[in-house]
């Protein structure tokens, strides 16, 4: 070899090499071109993450009703029975009518004036709020901001001085609802008691107990209306809110299984006591002792009348809800700190083909599926059925769409789960996606026509019209 040729390829390999690193090196100035493999169009569609439970049909409100011992001439009823609505649970003595009237109305008086004080409170949070509709948990507003703030709602009711606007009036208005019960409850108790010197059951419902502790006697009712309990850790704790909405699934699986919707109405700040439900559900092994759980509780939008309390059942809760959002593979998102823009991004394919780096707001991530779009076959029309004569002699011929790369053993292919990100974002309908790839911000893309091949054991599916048509389409 000369020298002058040996010369010659040494600059030849030099030039090589450095068009190459520049070319394959991350973070050049120069603007390649990038093949695309990894797309998908942005379609916004509502996006929710969920949180699956197992819990129990309970009572939505357990009703004690106490007497004095000395008052009472007889039991009429025991654990178990049902009981409707003003039925006797038991008779007073003649001597202490009088007594037990006189107790009931300062009860009544005091429900009176606890009604009073929860309306003005909420009247109050309502005007500054600049509305009287119920509040969304959408609001960003505290109770402590408000001057309407009342320290008696951090004792009497478990608000607590940061508690979202939105979510202390669901609660007030939780309080207001069960002490108008209350009314209703001693007005029928006191009626019930001038009428027939009797304790009466304000609901139709279920005797839970009946327990004599020291001079007194206190029945425990449980209404035909039935609530839903679940148990959640620290971590689910801080997912759920009151007036989320839930999907509830009774006797999952079997023939009468039923579904219906319901609604967060609490969830305990303390963590659960032992209670009958807690048992019942650590009993078929539902729960962790050892984990320390809260206490949520859930209002099906049915009385489940036709369902026993302890039925287990399965609840799927609603924790986020993100509309006119998009969802992608988790490592499509981009972590790039732009001032006055944010740090979380993805890339994107302009009109003009070239990428682009648009700034997005991540809701939540979860483990998900990624929906391919499916192209639509263009000029084909569904086939229409003519009556057939008794001239007919031959039958038109049929024409089968066939893919050519899919084999019959893959017909069938269990959905992969992968983590998915779900974020909102100034994005057009459609817009091309890219992957997380690192890129030359403006740079070019090109990706080839996709060409399908005939396989040689479909030969004999498709006739000689259909392969002149797939060799010369544009």
């Amino acid at each position: 070899m000369s020298k002058k040729l040996k010369i010659w390829g040494a600059i030849l390999t030099i030039f090589v090499v450095i068009n190459g690193y520049l070319l394959l090196k991350n973070n050049d100035v120069i603007p390649k071109s990038y093949y695309i493999d990894n797309m998908q169009y942005a379609i916004s569609s509502v996006h929710t993450k969920e949180l699956e439970k197992e819990g129990m049909l309970a009572t939505s409100n357990e009703m004690l009703l106490a007497a004095p011992v000395q008052a009472i001439e007889s039991v009429l009823v025991k654990r178990g029975d049902a009981v409707f609505a003003q039925q006797e649970l038991a008779s007073y003595k003649s001597d202490a009518v009088e007594q037990q009237r006189q107790k009931l109305e300062i009860e009544r008086s005091a429900y009176q004036t606890e009604l009073d004080e929860l309306d003005n409170i909420l009247s109050a949070l309502e005007r500054e709020s600049g509305s009287s509709k119920p509040a969304t948990a959408a609001d960003s507003t505290t109770l402590g901001d408000s001057d309407a703030w009342n320290l008696n709602l951090s004792l009497a009711l478990g608000i607590e001085q940061n508690t979202p606007t939105a979510e202390g009036k669901a609660i007030i208005r939780r309080h207001i609802a069960e002490t108008e019960r209350q009314l209703e409850i001693t007005d029928a108790m006191l009626m019930q008691l001038i009428s027939h010197q009797a304790l009466a059951s304000p609901v139709d419902g279920v005797v839970g107990d009946v327990i004599q502790e020291g001079d007194t006697i206190t029945f425990s009712i449980y209404p035909s209306e039935k609530s839903i309990v679940t148990y959640v850790d620290v971590e689910q704790w801080k997912r759920v809110e009151v007036q989320q909405r839930t999907e509830i699934i009774v006797r999952a699986g079997e023939e009468d299984e039923y579904i219906v919707e319901g609604t967060v109405i609490e969830k305990q700040a303390i963590p659960a006591e032992e209670s009958l439900w807690y048992k019942e559900l650590l009993k078929h092994k539902k729960i962790d002792p050892s984990e320390t759980l809260y206490e949520v509780q859930i209002q099906p939008m049915d009385i489940l009348s036709d369902f026993p309390y302890g039925e287990k059942v399965d609840v799927t809760i609603t924790t986020d809800e993100v509309f006119e959002s998009f969802k992608v593979h988790s490592d499509w998102i981009v972590h790039y700190e732009v001032p006055d823009i944010g740090n979380t991004h993805i890339y994107t394919l302009g009109y003009d083909g070239k990428t682009r780096l648009t700034p997005v707001e991540v809701a939540f991530s979860k483990l998900g599926t990624i929906e391919k779009p499916v192209e639509e076959v263009v000029g084909e029309e569904e086939p229409v059925e003519e009556e057939s004569t008794e001239e007919e002699t031959e039958q038109a011929p049929t024409i089968y769409t066939v893919d050519f790369n899919k084999d019959e053993e893959d017909e069938v292919v269990d959905e992969e789960l992968y983590d998915v990100t779900v974020f909102t974002g100034t994005l057009e309908e459609n817009t091309i996606l890219l992957d997380g790839t690192e890129r030359n911000i403006y740079a070019p893309t090109f990706r080839p026509y996709p060409i399908d091949t005939y396989k040689w054991e479909n030969v004999g599916e498709v006739t000689w019209q259909d392969i002149v048509k797939f060799i010369v389409q544009p």
